[in-house]
């Protein structure tokens, strides 16, 4: 197994931004509409026909055990789970959309200070016994029902290293960890993806953040005009590399639908104002995206992009709207890629 202390895979640099206007004024198109265009009538169709089904259709997931920390993961640079929370992850973190094709994949994680705890009182930095556990497991998808997990097999763990008394965490007193480490993983398709874009760490970051404000706000006006199928148009690429990583039935693809439209067709759905948000770089400076810039841990990490909306029961609902961007080589538009 092969280890890595510093990734090229996501870039740490970033830019703050207190807010910028949502106007009615309309905005330079940012990202490009794709080809076949789809709408909430043809989505379930034209994706579930993209498709392609196997006898073996290895699926990939983590079981992921902690302590005294938060935590992020992020697969081939493409973010894929984080937790700002107490207590641990019981359910399996699936990790299918970063896996575009046979061969290597590293797994890197980021950990935090808890900075709550059971009794109230949270942590400045990583302490003696952080740790943290990665199993990656494999199992067939085709299989289903009482055989779902029959053949389910561990491909590695992973325990975060330690001092040379092989307890004391290596990270101890700071305020920041990261590392990484590879396992292979072996799929019947290849997805493009990010791997042929343009890598925007070499652009003008100046322009790129404008570049990337303007997409952002193309979309926020599609969501808040409710013109779902305007936000459709854009996102064919998207959705089928997403369900042949997941080898979607029409069931998956049904489900999908329904998480986009579903939040959209509250009456009280209002998006909220772009503001206090950092611009990333995700996938080695390939995938570029708007970040919430708060520490809340109901925000941390999330989408620049989002709306309230309140369910059934009148709960409020936050409701992020993933939108990681690439230029694909010899394009100057954006196109969203997961």
């Amino acid at each position: 197994m092969k280890s890595f202390k510093k990734m090229s895979l996501m870039l740490a640099f970033y830019f703050i931004i207190q807010g910028c206007s949502n106007s009615e004024k309309p905005i330079k198109s940012e990202i490009m509409e794709t080809d076949p265009k789809l709408t909430s009538k043809n989505y379930l169709e034209t994706i579930f026909k993209t498709v392609k089904h196997y006898p073996n259709e290895p699926f990939y997931y983590l079981f992921v055990n902690h302590e005294a920390c938060y935590f992020e993961i992020l697969v081939n640079g493409l973010p894929v789970y984080s937790y700002y929370d107490l207590g641990q992850v019981i359910t399996p973190i699936d990790i299918y959309s970063a896996i575009n094709k046979t061969g290597k994949q590293i797994i890197t994680y980021k950990l935090y200070p808890q900075t709550e705890s059971q009794e109230g009182a949270g942590l400045k930095t990583l302490v003696d016994w952080t740790k943290i556990k990665i199993e990656v497991f494999q199992r067939n998808k085709a299989d289903t029902g009482k055989n779902a997990f029959t053949n389910e097999k561990r491909i590695i763990k992973h325990i975060s290293l330690t001092e040379s008394d092989g307890k004391t965490f290596i990270g101890k007193g700071k305020d920041y960890y990261e590392y990484s480490f590879t396992f292979d993983a072996i799929v019947p398709y290849e997805n493009t993806a990010w791997e042929n874009s343009v890598d925007l760490s070499k652009m003008d970051q100046k322009e790129l953040l404008s570049k990337t404000e303007n997409a952002y706000k193309q979309v926020w006006q599609m969501k808040d005009s409710k013109k779902e199928d305007d936000f459709f148009a854009l996102l064919f690429n998207r959705e089928k590399e997403t369900a042949q990583c997941e080898y979607s039935t029409k069931h998956d693809v049904s489900e999908s639908l329904q998480s986009y439209m579903e939040p959209i067709l509250k009456k009280d759905f209002k998006m909220q104002p772009l503001e206090d948000y950092k611009l990333v770089l995700y996938g080695g400076g390939r995938l570029v995206c708007l970040e919430q810039n708060s520490l809340d841990t109901r925000l941390r990490g999330e989408s620049a992009l989002w709306a309230k909306y309140k369910d059934e029961d009148g709960n409020v609902i936050g409701s992020f709207i993933s939108l990681y961007l690439h230029i694909p080589k010899g394009k100057t538009n954006f196109e969203i890629i997961r």
